[in-house]
């Protein structure tokens, strides 16, 4: 069932609704020096039409020709004085170290900001990190990745720059673009799919939660592997087992060695350590907000006695819903190895509409996930952990819920976000599961554009029913 695309919303467009889908943007940027990747970044020049003005802007081709990467400072000047002007500056204390800062609306600082330019004719081609150094947009943390170059100047990519000031940037050739402070960045999501932006996904499925009517998918029957993503299963059977009064949200569990081997191995993130005694909220907490690996097998050992047990509830459960192209080898999403002299590696296996289904049955059966999962931070005092969300929308976005990340090397980077809109009178629970990112970066970037896509798209249309 290999469908490659928009089949909804092309269905829409030829009822004549072409000229409504467009896509507004709102800014976000970058966050904490952790997630490095190292890259070879080309030095370029970019031309910069704002305006009748020409400026010339400081930008890097970032592994690839294209992939541009452009300087806030030399932005921030080009802009200036215009109604997309932003001022940027640095600086560093204890509580946040080095980081950088946007205020939008504010004129370019000059002398004052903290931050040094290196020389058009000083640039090499080197390997720089790009990570999610941190910067602060009008005060807000934001979770993009950058690089630093020279004094304290930071580099972004030229599809987040349009997110971040929602304004577009035209190509008018090579290594020269044109800025128009009064239009927003709003780019046609049918363009973005003949040009092959979604190409290199594994799937994605874009939709009504509380319908179950599709907007626009990619791939969306394939069974692919789906990461930590399968969490939202490993809730979902607590969540029932409360319900039917088996276990209690007020439980407390005690680390078992099974838990305390998965938190010590290169799969652990918090250290569970054998006999400690753990509130089950807290398990919680870090199953969803930190994507914790250990947390999920003390909850799956709650609810079933053993993860073996556990999984096999998975499956059945899965089943009973429907979800036909589920496969479930554990609680968390993490590989096995199946035990034999020339062993197989096994990983949780879901299409991308199979798991919009089962987001959609969560959100509807148990609305109090969002509790958890729109969290951007959590404390854990009785683990002595406190943690950001694994999902950087929650930081780039407003109205996100949730719902949960994932990643392995066979499943690439993936999400389940939820985000609920108004159109009209009703409230309804947009889902979005996208599969198979290359990168945490494209990850967030492709979700971005597709959630914001479909809440303009909405916003305007209403909720289709079938």
């Amino acid at each position: 069932m290999k469908r490659s695309t928009s089949f909804r919303l092309k269905r829409i467009l030829q009822t004549g609704l072409a000229g409504l889908l467009c896509v507004v943007f709102l800014f976000s940027c970058s966050v904490s020096a952790y997630a490095v990747d190292y890259q070879f970044l080309q030095p370029c020049s970019i031309g910069l039409t704002v305006y009748d003005k020409a400026f010339e802007v400081r930008g890097y081709h970032v592994n690839y020709e294209n992939n541009l990467y452009l300087s806030l400072a030399d932005l921030s000047a080009a802009l200036d004085g215009t109604e997309k002007q932003f001022s940027f500056l640095y600086g560093s204390s204890a509580q946040d170290g080095e980081y950088n800062s946007i205020w939008t609306g504010q004129p370019q600082l000059t002398g004052n900001s903290g931050i040094t330019q290196t020389p058009f004719a000083s640039r090499e081609e080197v390997w720089l990190a790009i990570s999610r150094n941190r910067l602060f947009v009008d005060g807000a943390d934001r979770k993009y990745y950058t690089f630093r170059e020279g004094g304290h100047d930071l580099y972004m990519s030229l599809i987040d720059l349009q997110l971040a000031l929602d304004v577009t940037m035209e190509k008018t050739g090579e290594n020269s673009f044109r800025i128009d402070p009064n239009r927003a960045f709003a780019p046609d999501y049918l363009t973005l799919e003949t040009e092959g932006y979604f190409s290199y996904l594994n799937s994605f499925v874009l939709g009504d939660a509380n319908t179950g009517v599709l907007l626009c998918a990619l791939n969306y029957g394939d069974q692919v592997s789906i990461a930590s993503t399968s969490k939202l299963m490993t809730y979902l059977l607590f969540a029932e087992a409360v319900k039917r009064g088996e276990v209690s949200m007020n439980a407390t569990v005690t680390i078992s060695p099974n838990v305390e081997a998965v938190s010590r191995s290169a799969d652990g993130m918090i250290l569970m350590e054998a006999g400690k005694q753990i509130p089950v909220s807290e398990l919680l907490d870090a199953m969803l907000v930190a994507s914790s690996n250990e947390a999920a097998v003390a909850v799956a050992e709650l609810v079933a006695g053993s993860e073996e047990q556990f999984v096999k509830r998975m499956n059945q459960r899965a089943k009973e819903l429907g979800l036909d192209s589920a496969e479930f080898y554990t609680s968390n999403g993490l590989p096995i190895y199946t035990d034999s002299a020339v062993p197989s590696k096994l990983q949780n296996r879901m299409s991308a509409y199979d798991l919009f289904r089962l987001s959609a049955y969560v959100l509807q059966a148990f609305p109090e996930i969002t509790a958890i999962t729109a969290q951007t931070f959590a404390s854990m005092p009785t683990l002595d952990y406190t943690t950001a969300n694994s999902n950087p929308l929650l930081f780039n976005m407003s109205g996100i819920t949730g719902l949960k990340t994932g990643s392995t090397n066979r499943a690439g980077y993936c999400i389940s976000a939820s985000m609920p809109v108004t159109a009209g009178n009703e409230t309804h629970q947009i889902v979005l599961c996208l599969l198979g990112a290359e990168m945490g970066a494209d990850r967030g970037q492709e979700a971005e554009i597709l959630l914001r896509f479909a809440r303009n798209y909405y916003q305007k249309n209403g909720f289709p029913t079938g």
